[in-house]
């Protein structure tokens, strides 16, 4: 994976060097600052969005305008975009190019080259997958519903078989074994695929992996925000009842024992100890 502080001064296709686009977002934050802010931002739908704070700060209020997206363009942009800066960043660009070709505004105004800190679970630390990461900051920006779509798309992520057969007509290396992670860690996320398909983590087979599943991911959001855009968004991600027992006396305010915190598998790295004997 390409690593953040090697990353050379890149032009895009107008020839925006990272350097010229930093002292152009300055000059913008200026005059947004003079101004008030970019104003008409529509919503997405739902409630609990707060504009207080980032009226106040001279950044136009959240949810942005949203309008529908390509979902199988973000999906192979997605891919392509891993083999730049990696998931992370793969997966927002993918989603902020888009966004900022259907619905302008302030998507445009967003330094994608930031979100190059995720490959690898930010730094190759292998924490949360860079393809959530940069994804989640994305539906934050655009809906209302950010935290109902973010725990979906997290939730989905644990229990996809990734990667999917829909970039196969454009990769490098197509039908390629799939694997559950049962977690939204890149870390065991790359392990348990790597383990089945007997690969190495630095070849090109686990890199195609991530990259499809960086597209996959950012193409799940596209549907989730379409829907949402649409009146038709509903969670479906449900705790499986693999692990559903583990919550429900250790996680939560009204729980028996309140003494943990997330919602990942536990028997993942934990033996389940009701059921020792």
């Amino acid at each position: 994976m390409a690593k953040a502080k090697n990353r050379p001064i890149v032009e895009d296709n107008s020839g925006l060097t990272r350097r010229k686009f930093l002292v152009s977002a300055g000059a913008l934050a200026t005059g947004l600052a003079v101004t008030g802010g970019i104003a008409g931002c529509a919503s997405t739908g739902g409630g609990g969005g707060n504009t207080s704070a980032t009226a106040s700060s001279g950044a136009a209020p959240l949810p942005w305008k949203y309008q529908k997206l390509d979902v199988e363009l973000v999906r192979k942009r997605g891919y392509e975009g891993y083999y730049k800066f990696g998931c992370c960043y793969g997966a927002a660009s993918a989603l902020l190019t888009t966004l900022t070709e259907t619905s302008g505004g302030s998507w445009g105004t967003i330094p994608q080259e930031m979100f190059a800190y995720g490959a690898g679970g930010a730094y190759s630390w292998g924490t949360l997958c860079g393809a959530l990461n940069g994804s989640l900051a994305v539906i934050n920006l655009a809906s209302e519903k950010h935290a109902d779509i973010g725990n979906e798309l997290m939730g989905w992520y644990t229990e996809f078989p990734f990667p999917s057969e829909k970039h196969d007509s454009y990769c490098k290396i197509p039908k390629q074994m799939t694997t559950v992670s049962k977690s939204p860690l890149c870390h065991v996320s790359v392990s348990t695929w790597a383990n089945k398909a007997g690969a190495r983590i630095n070849e090109e087979a686990k890199k195609e992996r991530c990259a499809k599943l960086t597209g996959d991911t950012a193409a799940h959001v596209a549907e989730m925000l379409n829907m949402a855009l649409e009146g038709k968004f509903a969670a479906a991600y449900a705790v499986p009842g693999e692990f559903d027992h583990c919550m429900k006396c250790h996680q939560g305010e009204k729980s028996q024992l309140d003494n943990q915190q997330g919602k990942m598998n536990c028997i993942s790295c934990h033996d389940d100890h009701t059921k020792n004997k």
